[in-house]
């Protein structure tokens, strides 16, 4: 059964104290009131929809100094509380604020270690921190030490108020240099700079992809070719939910399942991430 790479813990009182959030739910035609209530929406989804798990991503960004974003932080306690009823299909991501230093790196350390995280998501574009800056540098290091694979925001979806460029899928050329034993996944593929992002991909080994927050249809073809050929080993199912529904996505992929090799339909929805996480 299909594993969802890249689900966010959002809920509709969630997204009404945040207004980059919410201008993406508006760039993408959601409704408020269709929003998640609790974390229970999101087991009926992916019930619905025939998933079998979802790594749910956590935020960190006490210490970014973007006001938009005073909001956005879901501490890595609160999350595993959230998810407490559901550990056999929720999987957890620890998210943590680079700019906070040391404090991140002991979060980081209390979320693996004592809650037993899987693994951690940074979005550089809202922390303002290039992948490849010193902080960052401590955290991968952690996650190394630990065997969990690191989520990065590559490129851009619909959120707004805060600059792309930190999230350049390139910078993670070096940050895969640096820890080559680290698995790495450039989320949303790095677009709109998404070729980029299949040559960091390929030529590193510990470097995957995820397609999260694009419907199927609206894939480019060159990413497509990619995930039949050489890549069809490192790249991952996502949906972004609750942006992009997983029943939506499930309905659109088998509209245009055609473009996909058989056997490249299982690794994209499955083993990939199943390998990757050690499922």
């Amino acid at each position: 059964m299909p594993i969802d790479i890249h689900v966010h813990p959002w809920t509709k009182e969630f997204v009404s104290r945040n207004p980059p959030v919410l201008d993406a739910c508006n760039f993408f035609g959601i409704k408020q009131a269709d929003l998640p209530l609790t974390v229970k929406d999101l087991i009926e989804e992916m019930n619905k929809a025939g998933i079998e798990k979802s790594i749910v991503l956590g935020q960190g960004a006490q210490n970014t100094r973007n006001p938009a974003f005073r909001n956005y932080t879901i501490p890595n306690d609160l999350l595993r509380k959230m998810l407490r009823n559901f550990e056999d299909r929720l999987i957890p991501f620890a998210g943590v604020d680079p700019n906070s230093g040391e404090i991140a790196l002991r979060e980081l350390r209390h979320a693996l270690k004592d809650l037993e995280f899987k693994g951690l998501k940074i979005h550089s574009s809202v922390n303002e921190v290039y992948p490849d800056d010193p902080r960052v540098n401590l955290l991968c290091e952690l996650c190394q030490e630990f065997e969990v694979p690191v989520m990065f925001h590559t490129g851009t979806t619909a959120l707004g108020n805060c600059d792309i460029k930190y999230s350049k899928p390139e910078y993670l050329d070096d940050v895969a240099n640096d820890f080559p034993d680290l698995k790495i996944i450039l989320a949303h593929f790095g677009w709109p700079w998404y070729e980029v992002a299949i040559a960091v991909a390929l030529r590193h080994k510990n470097v995957f992809l995820d397609i999260s927050g694009w419907k199927p249809r609206y894939l480019p073809e060159t990413l497509i070719r990619y995930i039949n050929g050489p890549l069809q080993g490192k790249v991952l199912f996502g949906t972004d939910y609750p942006m992009i529904r997983q029943t939506e996505w499930m309905h659109d992929f088998r509209s245009v399942s055609r473009k996909f090799k058989p056997q490249v339909v299982e690794k994209l929805l499955e083993s990939n991430a199943k390998r990757l996480l050690k499922l």
